[in-house]
């Protein structure tokens, strides 16, 4: 796919190559910007996000101060001196006088402290015991229900003594605080009763982020761990309980009731309450949506203008190289004719300018060296080739490999003689007259002889092995170079490519009126219709010797398109099948 559409892209005229380049290059700057955009949208949230998440921050410190305090002051009313007696009074003495003036002492302990820790935006505190309950604010006490008060002073005396935080009524009541008051004196720890501090969670939420009205009208949720604590005004109790369970964590923006919000999620330190903050998002969502159309709508026009004004450009460039073409292509056509120019080149001193003045040099240097020097340096080069022929005459190569071999028997080196031994054959066979008589032992000796030269190279791992009918004749008729150059292509791509071993058979057997020829090769596998695609210019040959391409074209030369040569694996086995017309013969 990609050599295809890289092969397209090559045969496009320059100024199709130009253009596409071009779009390619305002393509690349375009989606760098919508990139540029996402991010810099994404790194907004992120500042968005620090901004809210410091705001919640500071009001989730606040609020846990408050509650703090809260707990403090509960701490201070369970250890005061004054309490603890007059409990004890109450508890313990039966004169009823005593009891009265106790109960007179806690009324205006009680009080007292709600004045100093009413900033805490504490509603009431109540003082209760088995006899009878002592409230700083007796109003907004008995607007408490009776069972609500039993629950949180059951809660409390599970606690033993340490802060009961009950929520689960502060949609309508607030939240409550319930303590039970042990006693401390002689270490008894009885219960003597019990602290209620009811809150006005409403009042301490909005006192507490009162400065994120920059956001707008923003919302927010407190939860108990699954318990609603706090809801503003604006949401409802089902709509809480969706974005508890929908919520994208730590930050993100949030669809509820077909509006978007920016919501992020804290918690209350100490008490490990969830705090979520939801801003509008919608004014945003708009802005980033009109900003990101805006820059798509300005990239497609600005890629509309630069593709016309690299039209109109280019037109004026591709105009000269058109030019030079009609140049080239007139002086191909005769190199004696003086090409006339349509423009004055000599004074540009761009890249046209340089190939038209360069293409012109080169003409006249070459109309130059057709009039003057064309027939000497034909004839030297005759007189070179000639030389070079006659030391190359392959009665000189014989001669050479002959010194060589008596040079090597002389030293007792049979292992070279044979090496050239065997290149001698070779040599001789293939530099001799091609017209000459060729029979099909001559062949399987030349084969021979080559896997000789291959055995000294690659030892065990090359085995050969010939097999032949009894009743073909090796003195039958046989083309020259049919046999060998498969063996040699089955080596080039067997033991030269893999250290594996390579089992190279051939066969020869006749079938009917035909000689079938087989080679076989381990190591290595054909391509499916390998002949066809060498044939079609689908791949390019490669390896050794002459070609297999080669091969089927002289057989079908000579004898026609009934015979030749056909390549397909067997296995594990790559088989090279020739077919030849088969005549009676008779060794002489």
């Amino acid at each position: 796919m990609f050599e295809k559409i890289r092969l397209q892209f090559i045969n496009l005229s320059l100024k199709k190559k130009m253009l596409l380049i071009t779009l390619m290059n305002t393509t690349l700057l375009s989606a760098a910007a919508l990139i540029g955009m996402q991010v810099n949208t994404t790194a907004s949230n992120k500042a968005l996000y620090r901004a809210l998440a410091n705001s919640l921050s500071y009001s989730a410190s606040e609020i846990s101060n408050h509650m703090t305090n809260i707990e403090t002051m509960s701490s201070m009313i369970l250890s005061n001196y004054s309490v603890q007696d007059n409990l004890s009074v109450i508890k313990d003495s039966s004169d009823s006088l005593q009891r009265t003036d106790a109960y007179k002492n806690l009324y205006s302990i009680i009080p007292a402290y709600h004045q100093v820790f009413k900033s805490d935006y504490i509603s009431y505190l109540d003082l209760h015991n088995d006899s009878f309950t002592t409230s700083s604010n007796s109003i907004r006490s008995t607007e408490t229900p009776a069972d609500i008060r039993e629950d949180v002073i059951n809660l409390a005396d599970q606690e033993d003594g340490a802060p009961s935080w009950v929520t689960k009524y502060s949609n309508e009541h607030g939240i409550f605080m319930g303590r039970s008051i042990r006693r401390i004196g002689q270490l008894k720890l009885d219960s003597l009763g019990t602290l209620i501090v009811n809150i006005d969670i409403n009042k301490m939420v909005q006192s507490c982020t009162r400065f994120n009205n920059q956001y707008g009208n923003t919302s927010y949720l407190m939860f108990n761990e699954d318990k609603l604590v706090y809801q503003s005004s604006d949401l409802t109790i089902d709509d809480a309980s969706h974005i508890k369970q929908n919520l994208p964590s730590d930050y993100g923006v949030f669809n509820l009731n077909q509006h978007n919000y920016f919501s992020v999620i804290g918690s209350i330190p100490d008490f490990g309450w969830t705090y979520i903050l939801l801003v509008p998002y919608d004014n945003i969502t708009e802005s980033l949506q009109l900003s990101r159309n805006t820059s798509i709508l300005v990239i497609i026009i600005s890629i509309l203008l630069a593709i016309i004004t690299s039209n109109y450009l280019l037109e004026s460039v591709i105009f000269h190289f058109h030019v030079l073409m009609d140049k080239m292509k007139t002086f191909g056509k005769d190199e004696t004719i003086q090409v006339p120019n349509l423009y004055d080149y000599d004074n540009r001193k761009d890249e046209i300018g340089i190939l038209h003045t360069q293409f012109d040099y080169m003409a006249h240097k070459i109309q130059n060296l057709i009039q003057t020097n064309y027939i000497n340096e034909i004839l030297k080069k005759e007189a070179q080739i000639k030389a070079l022929e006659t030391q190359i005459n392959p009665h000189f190569l014989y001669n050479t490999l002959e010194s060589i071999n008596w040079r090597a028997k002389a030293i007792h080196e049979s292992s070279i003689s044979s090496m050239v031994e065997s290149l001698g054959y070779l040599l001789r066979s293939t530099l001799s007259g091609q017209d000459a008589s060729h029979t099909l032992g001559e062949e399987l000796m030349l084969t021979g002889h080559y896997i000789n030269i291959q055995k000294f190279r690659f030892e065990d791992r090359l085995q050969y092995e010939t097999s032949i009918a009894p009743d073909i004749p090796l003195d039958f008729p046989f083309p020259r170079l049919i046999i060998q150059p498969l063996v040699e292509n089955a080596v080039s791509y067997g033991p030269e490519r893999s250290t594996d071993s390579c089992h190279i058979k051939v066969s020869i057997s006749i079938e009917g009126c035909n000689l079938i020829i087989h080679v076989k090769n381990s190591g290595s596998q054909f391509e499916e219709d390998l002949l066809s695609k060498l044939e079609k210019g689908a791949i390019t040959p490669r390896g050794f010797g002459i070609g297999l391409l080669n091969i089927d074209k002289r057989i079908h030369l000579s004898h026609g398109p009934d015979f030749g040569l056909k390549l397909y694996n067997e296995g594990d086995m790559a088989v090279a099948k020739i077919i030849l017309p088969y005549t009676s013969h008779k060794t002489p």
